[in-house]
């Protein structure tokens, strides 16, 4: 009889170890099987439910970011379509002429620019990103200007030139939008992260905030607002 007992004192552990609580009680006849699975359910289902609502909340404040441009005309959208073939380079927003947009228009996320349209439909928009090697946006670290060139893939930077080779740039000075052309002065592009002289011109290396593979919202900044 002790034996007995004790083997049955050794299955009940061995169950718990194994499995969970729930089986135990499947095992004693005190919680149906059936109730297990309608539980289990409802958990996965709430589990579900409660990353869906994390999601949300964290695109909503994604997308409130954007507030801080307040100096320009700022006009938010998300991505429609990333072309496979293109996916480091360009991405397809869903606004277009619908919003007055306009080719070479910037486009910024929270972290800065992003790119500028290159082609406006009626409903959507194609934005060359900075990583595209013909970006060509004129830049500024204090009153020295110079231009975005082509972006580095195997450092992960973009490289700019036709500073003055006599102005002193260094590293960590922060890069910004000139405001030549149509793009607005003041947008944040990223930080030097080293400068080569050539005795004719300076060239720097830009480090952007930007996960250019992980795009969601952008804004298009449509000029400076109307004071």
């Amino acid at each position: 009889m002790k034996i007995k007992i004790i083997n049955l004192i050794i299955i009940v552990v061995f169950l718990v170890m194994l499995f969970n609580f729930d089986y135990l009680l499947i095992f004693l006849g005190k919680l149906n099987s059936n109730e297990i699975i309608v539980d289990s359910v409802k958990i996965s289902t709430l589990t579900m439910e409660n990353r869906q609502l994390k999601q949300e909340l964290n695109d909503t404040l994604e997308l409130n970011e954007l507030d801080k441009y307040t100096d320009y005309d700022l006009v938010k959208s998300n991505i429609l379509v990333r072309d496979p073939y293109n996916f480091t380079k360009q991405i397809t927003i869903r606004y277009g002429k619908d919003k007055k947009l306009k080719e070479g228009m910037a486009v910024v996320s929270n972290n800065g620019l992003l790119g500028i349209i290159s082609k406006v439909n009626k409903k959507s928009s194609i934005v060359k990103l900075l990583t595209n090697n013909d970006i060509n946006v004129s830049i500024k670290i204090d009153d020295n200007y110079g231009m975005l060139k082509k972006y580095d893939f195997s450092n992960n930077v973009i490289v700019g030139g036709n500073f003055n080779n006599y102005e002193i740039i260094m590293k960590n000075d922060e890069v910004y939008t000139s405001g030549l052309g149509l793009i607005p002065e003041g947008i944040y592009i990223g930080s030097v992260v080293s400068t080569k002289n050539n005795n004719v011109e300076q060239s720097i290396k830009i480090k952007s905030n930007n996960n250019f593979n992980n795009i969601k919202y952008v804004g298009i900044i449509r000029g400076m607002k109307n004071l």
